[in-house]
C-alpha cells in the first residue's frame, strides 16, 4: 500500500521544487531527499523526485497539469536519456536502506552513505557510476573513476544494468604494489 502523499511539488528545469517548508523539511528529515534552500524550499532531483512519486509520496505537477510517474520519466528523459538506468539503481539502494544523493560534483552519479548516517556530519563511503549491461569503456576510463574515488576517499561502485533490469554492484578499488 503506497504511503499517503506528504509533499507537492513543481517541475523546474531540470528539478522538482517542493516550495511548502514543513512538506520540505519531512522529506528532507525523514528521508533525506533533495537539498534544502532559503526560505525552507527543497530542491529534488528527478531521479528523487520519480521515487517519491512511485511510492506515493510526491505529487509533482507541470504548470497547472498533475504529472505522473511516466510522465515525469518522459520529461526526465528528456534531460538525461540515461535516467532510467539511474533511477533502477537509485530506488534499489534506497530500498537497501542506503542514502543516496547525487554525485556530480564527484564526477558520479550517486553518492551513497551507510544508513543513520548524519548529512553534514559524515561522509559518504561510494561513488555509483550506472551503466547498461553491455557498455564499452576503456581501462583508461575505469582507472579515471577508481582515480577520482579514491582521490576524495571514497570506493567505487558500477551499477550494471541488464536488459530485464537487474543489477550487479561491482567494487572497485585502488591497489598499491
Amino acid at each position: 500500500m503506497p504511503r499517503k502523499i506528504v509533499a507537492k511539488g513543481a517541475i523546474s528545469g531540470g528539478q522538482v521544487l517542493v516550495s511548502k517548508e514543513s512538506e520540505a523539511n519531512s522529506l528532507y528529515q525523514k528521508g533525506h531527499f533533495g537539498e534544502m534552500q532559503s526560505g525552507g524550499k527543497l530542491l529534488l532531483s528527478l531521479v528523487e523526485a520519480m521515487f517519491l512519486v512511485e511510492k506515493g509520496r510526491l505529487e509533482v505537477k507541470k504548470g497547472r497539469k498533475k504529472v505522473g510517474f511516466d510522465a515525469l520519466l518522459k520529461e526526465a528523459e528528456g534531460f538525461d536519456p540515461q535516467i532510467w538506468l539511474q533511477y533502477i539503481v537509485f530506488s534499489d539502494l534506497k530500498n537497501r536502506g542506503y542514502i543516496c544523493k547525487t554525485g556530480f560534483k564527484f564526477g558520479a552519479h550517486f553518492r551513497v552513505y551507510e544508513q543513520g548516517a548524519v548529512l553534514g556530519k559524515d561522509h559518504s563511503i561510494f561513488l555509483v557510476h550506472c551503466l547498461p549491461e553491455f557498455y564499452e569503456t576503456s581501462m583508461t576510463e575505469i582507472s579515471r573513476m577508481v582515480r577520482l574515488a579514491h582521490s576524495v576517499k571514497k570506493t567505487l561502485w558500477l551499477a550494471i544494468v541488464d536488459n530485464e533490469g537487474d543489477i550487479t554492484y561491482y567494487e572497485i578499488v585502488r591497489k598499491l604494489p
